[in-house]
């Protein structure tokens, strides 16, 4: 189901009209022992905070996003990420996840368009 939805985001950018700009962004955090850490960080054993704003709801404070243009690079991302996962052995499975963990993925469009004669706007 991953790389299938990959695909599909990556197809859709890849139809965009000449008037849309895409930007994707991923980010990957685990929640292990009631901390946050991030995935993609230099340090994924640091802990990150949660924090809420009325105008972006709730987010990580200083989770690192990083930008992707291609189906490979989001599974590189991916992949990065899951090495630093924090896993131990059970009696039922040597590399048994000890977290949660969630895999982000945003994409944001802007509308381009040449209202008038000073050349190209963006419309988010």
């Amino acid at each position: 189901i991953i790389p299938n939805a990959f695909q599909h985001i990556f197809d859709h950018v890849a139809l965009n009209n000449s008037d849309e700009k895409y930007l994707v962004r991923a980010s990957y955090f685990e929640i292990y022992n009631e901390e946050i850490r991030d995935l993609l960080s230099k340090n994924p054993k640091d802990r990150l905070e949660l924090k809420e704003r009325p105008d972006a709801g709730v987010y990580v404070k200083n989770l690192t996003s990083t930008v992707v243009k291609t189906t490979q690079e989001i599974d590189n991302v991916m992949q990065a990420g899951k090495k630093n996962r924090s896993v131990g052995a059970t009696q039922m499975n040597e590399t048994s996840s000890r977290s949660h963990s969630i895999f982000s993925i945003v994409v944001e469009c802007a509308a381009c368009g040449s209202s008038d004669d000073r050349g190209e706007h963006i419309r988010v």
